[in-house]
């Protein structure tokens, strides 16, 4: 009887020894699957995180391209170009010449009143034409403080002497207004060397301090003039008690008729 409760309990022990080496088994499996399947998936999110990466990559180059094939300003010979047909700017070779010629394919001065770049405080720059006739408006400022600026040959279909747009232009002895200008603006002639100038009939306006700091000797007022700032012949330079200017006027015109309103130190009126 021992004999047989011995052999039933070494079968016993046997069984148990061999389940738990069963289930052993099984978890090593599933823990090499889950490792296998974790594995996959990180690999997968590598992958997946490489692509994304590269897509955004080239979005960017492709963003970076599409800006610059957007821009169109380039530079050619003496000027910035804005669609080939709108100065920008004088190039850093033109802002070295004496003698800048604005071709006819100008349209424009594309450019922001006191930020004309290159033109404005240009020490170099002797002489300007413009060969346009597109051209209709110069930004203020354009030639600001130009002081070797002796000649300018304005665009033909030019509607006004913009503010401050010669002031400081030292040299500046003589210039043409063309007959299309219908208004002079404040400064415009300011701090020039201006001797004489001739207004023509189109200009029905005339701003403030128009000359101011200059020594202008002999002033032609059209008789188109309906507006004249009282202090149009303000602060010129009259320290020097020798100093006169004398205004030409048409008999009978606003300006003929106002002088009094705008009569400086110096200043007498002829007629013409």
């Amino acid at each position: 009887m021992k004999k047989i409760l011995i052999a039933l309990l070494v079968v016993t022990m046997a069984s148990s020894v061999m389940i738990a080496g069963c289930s052993n088994k099984t978890d090593d499996k599933n823990s090499s699957s889950d490792n296998s399947i974790v594995s996959e998936e990180s690999s997968k999110s590598s992958e997946s995180s490489t692509e994304d990466s590269s897509s955004s990559f080239d979005s960017d180059s492709s963003k970076s391209e599409s800006i610059s094939s957007d821009s169109n300003e380039a530079t050619d010979g003496d000027f910035v170009w804005e669609d080939g047909k709108y100065i920008t700017d004088l190039s850093e070779e033109g802002a070295k010449k004496k003698e800048i010629v604005i071709p006819k394919k100008c349209q424009m001065f594309m450019m922001s009143d006191f930020q004309s770049g290159n033109f404005g405080d240009n020490d170099n720059l002797e002489s300007i034409i413009f060969e346009s006739d597109d051209i209709k408006d110069l930004p203020s400022g354009c030639f600001i403080n130009d002081i070797n600026l002796k000649k300018v040959e304005l665009p033909e279909k030019l509607k006004k002497i913009s503010e401050n747009l010669f002031s400081g232009c030292k040299s500046l002895e003589s210039i043409e207004i063309p007959s299309s200008v219908t208004e002079i603006e404040d400064q415009a002639f300011e701090d020039t060397a201006i001797k004489e100038l001739k207004i023509p009939e189109s200009v029905t306006s005339v701003g403030e301090t128009v000359f101011r700091y200059t020594k202008i000797e002999k002033l032609y007022l059209p008789e188109s003039l309906t507006t004249i700032s009282s202090s149009f012949l303000g602060d010129l330079d009259d320290t020097d008690t020798s100093y006169k200017l004398t205004v030409y006027v048409k008999k009978g015109s606003y300006a003929d008729e106002h002088f009094e309103e705008y009569q400086w130190s110096g200043v007498t009126k002829e007629y013409y």
